[in-house]
């Protein structure tokens, strides 16, 4: 223990204490007095600096294989892996190490560095002081090959082609070589890699034109490695002297081979196929059905990468099934076959037709939309009409099959309706239609019954008794938007589609020229508009293809959110240019 030395003045004590007290007020006046740490001062907030280069940075005529950094004080490396970034790319990654204050940068020893090239060995955020963690901002050492440093800059953005989402992480590359298998072979002449907003900007460029293209780099080679990563690409070369701002969208191309990933054979008569990507030419043949009075239908998904198989009156143990996608055969699948009184009697899964999807309880069904029911098997036939009541009163409504004879919508005829008679041009004649029943009352509820019998499914099975009860929502609830949407003119198709915050699809239109559209019974919360560029009029968005130079189709956002509440009407201006 530290103690301090004290001088006292004895003599005047004494004329204040006893003897007998001497002691005792020798030994307080001599108590320990310890000597207090400093406070510490103020917290290091500030990142390491460099003291000398070596080679300088920025030098020219670079020739070293070792390269040491010296700060003003200890420095540590974090997250260097995923912090670290040279452009061009090395061959071979370099050693890097820390010792003390100093930083080395060895280069592999048979590294042959590009002539009259800026290189720039970035460390990100990586380089730390050791006590406090305080990073240098985006720390670089750069040097060239060459008599000078090149410095020109390319900056820009990427964005996902089918929602403009972004993400960090994305390389961005350009090539000085202009052919199209460049991004196959060959690592870029420089690159970087973007933020989390999809922003890049890539520096010490040489004056030139280059090949731009961005990629999901999923196993880090600098490459483009076809359908299996993500890419986008500029449409022209770039010259950096004159363009610093780009966008690139980035798409995954179809795959080029449609191959089965699995299949499931869990009930009587089905087997479900799952595909990598669909195709309107997968076909199911079975190679061992010499019976007759064999049935079969296939179902396709509506992307075609679901198929579901339909076999009826098949009595073999086995089933061999061949898998083709064109002329090609995909794959040959042989399964147990369920049979059909194993299936009858089965208590885990018996064979029965059953409603697998309805509003069976809901208690807030949306005035406007449209009633229906998904049976698990195909309907063959249904006999009567259904009985639909509003609280007591009967409906006069019908129903039909679509969605592969599996699913029951409501409809009703329209007697009123007229269509031009084609043999008399501006004659109007009377023409029935048949329309989805849409025409619910508020805050009401409904019973839907269909009697045991009614429906007949694929296998002759019957239904039971169908019993549906639903109420729908008071129409003050809802909201609604009026869009009124300003399209450049010309021969073009788009796809409008109304989406929820979370991008869900609540209503969907083509359209072809400006138009006003209605969107009511819409529930209070945030809406958005995407409008597609269907180029190729099929319905959907569609990516591109890198080497036939296809861009993906175009998506337009609406800058703003559209807020809907409950009982208002809101309107909105949208004009595409």
């Amino acid at each position: 223990m530290s103690r301090i030395k004290l001088k006292y003045n004895i003599p005047q004590i004494k004329k204040i204490c006893t003897s007998a007290h001497l002691l005792i007020c020798t030994l307080l006046l001599v108590s320990c007095a310890q000597i207090v740490a400093p406070g510490g001062g103020a917290k290091d907030i500030e990142p390491p600096k460099v003291l000398k280069y070596s080679p300088d940075s920025a030098q020219l005529q670079f020739s070293s294989k070792i390269i040491t950094i010296t700060f003003d004080e200890f420095v540590q490396l974090k997250d260097l892996n995923n912090q670290l970034l040279i452009s061009p790319p090395l061959e071979k990654t370099p050693e890097i190490s820390v010792k003390n204050k100093t930083l080395f940068i060895e280069l592999d020893k048979n590294e042959v560095l590009k002539a009259n090239t800026t290189y720039s060995i970035s460390f990100g955020n990586a380089v730390q002081d050791l006590n406090e963690n305080n990073a240098i901002e985006n720390f670089k050492y750069i040097f060239s090959t060459g008599n000078f440093i090149d410095s020109l800059t390319l900056k820009g953005k990427v964005q996902k082609g089918f929602d403009q989402s972004t993400e960090k992480g994305i390389l961005v590359m350009l090539y000085s070589d202009h052919s199209d298998s460049v991004v196959y072979k060959s690592q870029p002449d420089y690159f970087a890699k973007t933020e989390k907003d999809g922003s890049f900007q890539i520096n010490n460029i040489k004056t030139g034109k280059y090949k731009v293209v961005a990629v999901k780099d999923a196993n880090t080679n600098y490459k483009y490695d076809g359908d299996s990563e993500s890419i986008g690409f500029s449409d022209t070369l770039i010259d950096v002297t004159q363009k610093n701002n780009i966008l690139l969208r980035l798409f995954q191309e179809p795959a080029k081979k449609v191959y089965l990933k699995k299949y499931i054979h869990d009930s009587y008569g089905k087997v479900s196929f799952f595909f990598n990507q669909g195709s309107d030419s997968i076909r199911i043949l079975p190679l061992n059905n010499d019976q007759k009075g064999v049935q079969e239908f296939t179902e396709y998904s509506r992307n075609n990468d679901t198929l579901t198989y339909w076999i009826k009156n098949f009595i073999k143990d086995s089933l061999i099934l061949q898998v083709s996608n064109g002329n090609k055969v995909l794959d040959t699948v042989s399964l147990k076959f369920i049979k059909l009184e194993d299936a009858l009697k089965s208590k885990r899964n018996p064979l029965k037709l059953r409603v697998v999807s309805s509003p069976d309880g809901n208690q807030s069904f949306d005035l406007g939309s449209e009633l229906k029911f998904m049976f698990n098997h195909p309907i063959s036939s249904y006999a009567t009409t259904p009985m639909l009541l509003e609280d007591t009163i009967l409906l006069r409504v019908d129903y039909f099959l679509d969605d592969g004879n599996k699913t029951v919508s409501f409809s009703f005829w329209d007697s009123t309706s007229t269509t031009e008679d084609p043999n008399r041009p501006g004659v109007k004649v009377m023409t029935p239609t048949k329309n989805i029943y849409s025409a619910w009352k508020e805050n009401t509820k409904y019973h839907l019954l269909i009697l045991p019998g009614t429906v007949t499914d694929y296998f002759g099975l019957t239904n039971d008794s169908i019993k549906i009860d639903f109420k729908t929502r008071e129409e003050k609830y809802y909201g609604s938007v009026e869009v009124n949407l300003s399209l450049p003119s010309g021969d073009l198709r788009y796809i409008l589609q109304l989406l929820d915050e979370s991008g869900n699809i609540v209503r969907e239109d083509i359209v072809r020229k400006s138009i006003e559209i209605s969107y009511q019974y819409l529930a209070p919360k945030k809406y958005k508009l995407k409008l597609i560029s269907d180029d190729n009029a099929n319905g959907k968005w569609d990516s591109g293809n890198y080497l036939k130079k296809i861009q993906p189709e175009k998506v337009i956002y609406n800058t703003e959110l559209i807020n809907i509440r409950s009982n208002w009407d809101a309107e909105l201006d949208w004009r595409i240019e």
